[in-house]
């Protein structure tokens, strides 16, 4: 097989020719960085306390009551929705009869 073109393999008579080296600029000095931390003060957590109750009807309440004051922060299903199921539920019985 025969490949025609330059060879890369140079011939025995030539030797490679030393290039002038060129010093390099030393970099100038890199500004020192610092870490820095945050620090987050750990917050008291408060106590959330959830009371679960059974409803007539087979209603499922959840009221979820603040642990330091003993209020009430929510409650699910709201009494408006509990007061229009109950209200619902007497017409139902009435029509029975």
């Amino acid at each position: 097989m025969r490949i025609d073109g330059p060879s890369p393999i140079p011939p025995a008579g030539s030797r490679p020719t030393v290039r002038g080296v060129k010093p390099t600029p030393a970099p100038e000095a890199a500004p020192v960085v610092k870490d820095h931390v945050e620090v987050q003060h750990k917050v008291e957590a408060s106590t959330t306390n959830v009371v679960v109750e059974m409803q007539p009807g087979n209603i499922v309440v959840y009221k979820f009551i603040d642990g330091a004051s003993g209020r009430l922060i929510q409650q699910i299903p709201s009494e408006q929705m509990l007061n229009l199921s109950q209200s619902g539920e007497a017409p139902k019985d009435k029509n029975r009869t």
